[in-house]
């Protein structure tokens, strides 16, 4: 080549332009030169072209006459679509090579046509190409034709097909099939690195337990380079195929087939992952190479031994799990800048739960009286998320949506019933007992964390309680004593006032309660819980409350505080739905009239008042005062179908807001020049439609040491114009006294 640009030169000189008229003997001086200068160009030229044919694998194709020969190639025109070349036997697409399929620049490095397949089995290097074309029709082929179809391939060859490849700006992945064939110098691998592509290459199909060949060269990509190994028609190793080995940190496998060739081998799994990665960079064409190896690797669905394995490397390409949100996902905030939706440690996805948003926002829980609200609004049907390798996504944040309190009905009647068993003493004098309300096995978390209850007794009707993880109770409250006769406690009935949501048997508790007279007491309840390990709840509440017993009816009056940080209405959402702070003040009155001596009327009404300080850059801001309220009315029987069995039946509104708004300020898009899209209006929390509770809950003796108990309850909701949604739980558990 640089023969044949000293000749452009000279023709350059000959044919500059000139300042003024030439004279006689100019002309001939300028004639002699020309005609040197053709003649010494011809026989470079002649000479440049017969030390190609003679010395090397491939010859450079002639120069004719009639081409325009210039001194540096003009670069390559960018192409619409992702940029695959394809080292392989040649690609003949069939009926009719389509232009519009291949980026320009297609080359034989074996002499032949890059357009004609040369494979011995009839097929080859044309089979990986509509493999990718298939799976990724966005993607455009560059057919480096690097084998004859021999099982033997040429260093050289592959070689400069990777320079070429690396050198081409349209190229961001490389689909190496003939990598086991081939052994080229690592300046060749590194290239390509350079280049930001993606370079994926065949383990091979030599029956060895590691990758062979060009595949090597992987740990020397920086994290670009992946290895494909090949899998059968049950998901089974292919028996031929190559494992991982020492390269299962760059490994990963996929089914080894194509519809277009009837062999099998690890040639036609390697551009399945091709077409993946070249669907991953037209997708987010911001990421790097090396992202998109990671984001392969990561989700790919684990296979053989737990973790990256000797066999199966990584596992097998997932490209459902690869399209979906990994690890930390955040909305952009109002501030501009990232809100964690769960700032937790980094967890993969599960194979039974394919989107893996749900794992990372399974703490976006909110409280169940802005659960309706924030579903009903359509604010947050489509929001821009990212995940942890900032690739953007519209998700129906309102599907991931959980509400705290209801999904966990059927475990607060479990737990109610386990802490009504007589508690274990452990020490007592005559000032103070020492119980232990829960043995350790009953715990949620499986732990042994101190379930303790610290009591003070005195003569004159005054009483002290220190609680860990468990509440106390004391006598002056008239539905204890209901429970004492062997009447079931409605889940809608305890939970019907404003504490600490699900975590009133969390943290420490206390309690001084005083009975003035039979049948008439005082109590001042105060409760601190910090259960941020395993919730991210922090909150505290006080609690006065006035108790009536007289004959045949019971009641109570209570009113109180309860300071949240990071919570509202025991919700512990983060990311978009996040506060600051809340402060609730609320009342309840509820009571309890025995029909008869088997049957008793139960009932409650909540209204409470809350403050919320929202969080800095929370999608929620600028709370109004919101105003909530809660009702429930219940029929509890007992000795209905055996001695000592009670049944209860009750209907409920859970705690709704009635009045209050916040601003919201969500993203949902990305605009041409990369600018965030926002969506900024007022969302009304008031209950636009109807919700309802129906729960009813038995328990029976089974014998003397037995007991069994059976929970359901069916949750309505209608919001707006949604169709009413009937969220049903059923709980069968059994308790023993052995």
């Amino acid at each position: 080549m640089s023969n044949m640009h000293y000749g452009l030169l000279l023709n350059m000189h000959f044919y500059g332009s000139k300042s003024r008229p030439e004279t006689p003997l100019e002309k001939m001086k300028n004639l002699l030169s020309a005609s040197i200068g053709w003649i010494v160009a011809a026989l470079l030229i002649f000479y440049s072209g017969f030390a190609s044919a003679e010395g090397g694998d491939f010859a450079l194709p002639a120069v004719e006459e009639d081409d325009e020969v210039e001194a540096a190639p003009p670069a390559p025109a960018p192409i619409a679509g992702i940029g695959v070349a394809v080292l392989d036997t040649g690609v003949q697409l069939d009926p009719a090579l389509n232009p519009a399929l291949f980026v320009p620049g297609s080359a034989s490095y074996v002499g032949q046509n890059p357009f004609v397949d040369l494979a011995e089995q009839g097929t080859h290097g044309t089979a990986v190409a509509q493999i990718i074309l298939t799976l990724t029709p966005q993607s455009k082929i560059l057919s480096l034709q690097t084998s004859t179809g021999s099982t033997s391939v040429s260093g050289n060859a592959v070689e400069a097909a990777l320079m070429a490849a690396a050198a081409n700006p349209n190229i961001r992945v490389i689909n190496h099939s003939n990598a086991a064939l081939a052994g080229v110098s690592g300046a060749a691998m590194l290239a390509t690195a350079v280049a930001d592509q993606v370079v994926v290459m065949q383990a091979g199909n030599d029956w060895a337990p590691y990758p062979v060949g060009d595949a090597r060269h992987a740990p020397g990509l920086s994290g670009k380079g992946i290895i494909v190994g090949g899998l059968g028609p049950e998901d089974e190793m292919l028996g031929f195929g190559n494992q991982a080995g020492d390269m299962a940190q760059h490994y990963v496998v996929a089914t080894g087939s194509s519809q277009f060739a009837d062999y099998w081998g690890t040639s036609f799994a390697t551009p399945r992952v091709s077409a993946l990665a070249a669907g991953l960079r037209f997708r987010w064409p911001d990421l790097r190479a090396e992202e998109i190896v990671a984001v392969i690797k990561r989700t790919a669905t684990d296979m053989g031994a737990p973790g990256v394995d000797a066999k199966y490397g990584w596992g097998k390409i997932n490209p459902t799990r690869a399209y979906s949100p990994i690890g930390l996902v955040y909305t952009p905030s109002t501030a501009g800048t990232e809100s964690p939706a769960e700032p937790t440690e980094e967890e993969e996805p599960s194979d039974d739960d394919v989107d893996s948003i749900e794992v990372s926002l399974h703490r976006l829980t909110v409280g169940a009286p802005l659960f309706n609200a924030l579903k009903g609004s359509g604010f947050f049907d489509s929001v821009l998320v990212f995940d942890q390798f900032n690739r953007d996504f519209n998700w129906n944040l309102s599907d991931s949506l959980k509400e705290q309190g209801a999904i966990n009905s059927a475990r607060s009647f479990y737990a109610d019933w386990q802490r009504e068993k007589t508690p274990a003493l452990i020490g007592q004098s005559s000032a103070h007992q020492i119980f232990s309300y829960t043995p350790p096995q009953f715990n949620k978390d499986q732990t042994t964390d101190p379930v303790l209850l610290v009591s003070s007794l005195n003569d004159q009707g005054l009483q002290s309680h220190l609680g860990f993880g468990v509440l106390p109770k004391t006598g002056s409250d008239p539905f204890l004593a209901m429970s004492s006769k062997g009447f079931l406690n409605p889940s809608s009935f305890l939970k019907s006032t404003i504490h600490l949501g699900d975590y009133d048997a969390d943290g420490i508790h206390s309690l001084i309660a005083f009975e003035a007279t039979p049948g008439v007491g005082f109590d001042l309840r105060y409760s601190d819980i910090d259960d941020t390990s395993d919730n991210n709840y922090q909150g505290s509440q006080i609690t006065a409350a006035s108790h009536v017993k007289l004959g045949d009816f019971g009641a109570t009056i209570e009113g109180g505080w309860l300071s949240e940080g990071k919570s509202l209405f025991g919700g512990t959402a983060s990311g978009p739905f996040a506060v600051d702070h809340a402060e609730t003040r609320f009342l309840r009155f509820s009571g309890y009239r025995m029909l008869s001596a088997q049957t008793a009327l139960v009932g409650s009404v909540t209204g409470g008042y809350t403050e919320v300080n929202a969080e800095t850059g929370s999608s929620l801001s600028n709370f109004s005062d919101l105003v909530s309220s809660a009702w429930m009315l219940g029929l509890s029987t007992r000795e209905v179908f055996k001695l000592g069995d009670s049944v209860s039946l009750t209907i409920a509104q859970p705690l709704n807001i009635n009045s209050g708004s916040a601003d919201v300020d969500i993203a949902y898009g990305i605009d041409s020049n990369n600018r965030i899209l926002r969506y900024q209006d007022r969302i009304n929390f008031a209950a636009s439609g109807i919700e309802g509770l129906v729960e009813v809950g038995y328990r029976m003796p089974w014998t003397d040491q037995f007991d069994i108990g059976a929970y359901l309850s069916l949750q309505s909701q209608i919001v707006g114009s949604r169709p009413q949604v009937l969220d049903p739980q059923f709980l069968l558990v059994g308790r023993s006294s052995f």
